[in-house]
């Protein structure tokens, strides 16, 4: 009888054991690193990293880490202002991801693998 009972608490405490390292396997992969900086001469210079959860809009996690402004257009939210600096008469906020201006708005990037995110006040 002890032999049984020594039995089954060794083949629990091992099923607990793997269960709790495919948990951690798991939620590794359901986040990713998000990388921001905001950028505007002279008046504005942020930057964070967090993870976030897999599959998320840029559009989103930003709204985690800035206070942003924006209206809603026909083509999804369009960002006036970031952390109270407001784009204003010819300066727009470029948005770039990875290094590159995003032809998408923030709303359309899905953010599946680690990403760099750059708004930086420009005027056109």
């Amino acid at each position: 009888m002890k032999l049984k009972l020594r039995l089954l608490v060794v083949l629990f405490v091992g099923l607990l054991a793997a269960q709790l390292a495919f948990s951690d396997e798991t939620s590794s992969h359901d986040t990713v690193q998000f990388s921001l900086t905001v950028t505007s001469t002279g008046q504005l210079n942020i930057s964070a990293v967090k993870q976030v959860e897999k599959g998320i809009n840029a559009f989103d996690a930003i709204d985690q880490l800035v206070v942003v402004g924006f209206k809603e257009t026909d083509w999804g939210p369009q960002i006036i202002s970031l952390g109270g600096i407001e784009a204003v008469g010819n300066t727009y906020w470029a948005f770039y991801v990875n290094g590159k201006m995003s032809m998408v708005g923030a709303k359309d990037v899905i953010l599946d693998d680690d990403t760099f995110i750059l708004l930086n006040l420009e005027a056109f």
